[in-house]
């Protein structure tokens, strides 16, 4: 499986991609919030996040009820729900990350050791032991095993690839790849071993998300999807005030700056 994943990953560069045109259904709930929203996040069950300007984390059900509101202590880095039951948090002030229960109590905390790492600027969870680390001091991204202190990869990012780390805004596995942020270009995806495989060109994104096989993100007026396994993509037209989109089999989330539209969706 994870061949096929990075032989149709390769496609990209090589298929033209069909374009698919759709529409969401119908509005089920809008809501309008006291702070603006800096980040979004879904869970497996279908539950979704928002992180505020001040540091909240706030979580809805799938139809926009507020079940939780967690105030953190300073705005984190990076929000990741994973299935709903770990979450995780890392704060790059600080360098520390937070796994919280579901009642975002925390359950584990951690400093990241600079014997791994000497400037992490993004980190992210890898199963449940392991963190991909983007270290700005060498340019490298690591995968360590917090649970047998070991570095299981460790490879230069070349800098044909990017300039700088410092560029990367998001980080994210899925499917055993890397994906990184760089709002000015676009989506790198990275192997398991670490090695640069493709860019995905979309400068002016604030964000991406998978839902099943495919990549998406909102640009401009238009939701872009990529097939990871077909390499096929789609777009669906979207009112150009929504600045970022959460997707579930149920559920298509919109957010302007501080306000959030939820509509049927099937995908």
């Amino acid at each position: 499986m994870k061949i096929l994943v990075a032989v149709l990953l390769l496609i990209f560069v090589l298929v033209p991609a069909a374009a698919q045109e759709f529409r969401p259904g119908n509005k089920i709930k809008s809501l309008a919030l006291s702070d603006t929203i800096v980040s979004t996040a879904i869970d497996r069950p279908g539950d979704f996040y928002v992180v505020t300007s001040t540091g909240q984390i706030q979580r809805f059900d799938k139809d926009g009820k507020l079940t939780f509101l967690y105030k953190a202590e300073t705005k984190p880095t990076l929000f990741d729900p994973r299935d709903g039951a770990r979450l995780f948090v890392y704060y790059r002030e600080g360098q520390r990350y937070d796994y919280l229960n579901p009642s975002f109590q925390p359950t584990a905390s951690f400093k990241i050791d600079p014997a791994f790492a000497i400037q992490p600027w993004l980190i992210c969870p890898s199963g449940e032991y392991k963190l991909w680390v983007l270290d700005q001091a060498d340019q490298s991204l690591k995968k360590i095993d917090v649970k047998a202190l070991a570095v299981e990869v460790e490879v230069v990012v070349d800098s044909s690839v990017v300039d700088s780390v410092a560029a990367f805004r998001a980080m994210r596995e899925y499917q055993n790849f890397v994906f990184l942020l760089d709002p000015a270009m676009g989506i790198f995806i990275f192997n398991s071993l670490g090695k640069h495989i493709k860019t995905v060109s979309a400068p002016g994104i604030r964000s991406f998300n998978f839902l099943g096989e495919e990549l998406y993100f909102l640009r401009g007026g238009s939701v872009e999807f990529f097939n990871l396994f077909t390499a096929r993509s789609r777009q669906m037209g979207i009112d150009s005030q929504y600045r970022d989109i959460l997707l579930t089999d149920e559920r298509m989330i919109l957010f302007t700056i501080q306000g959030i539209d939820i509509f049927a969706f099937r995908p």
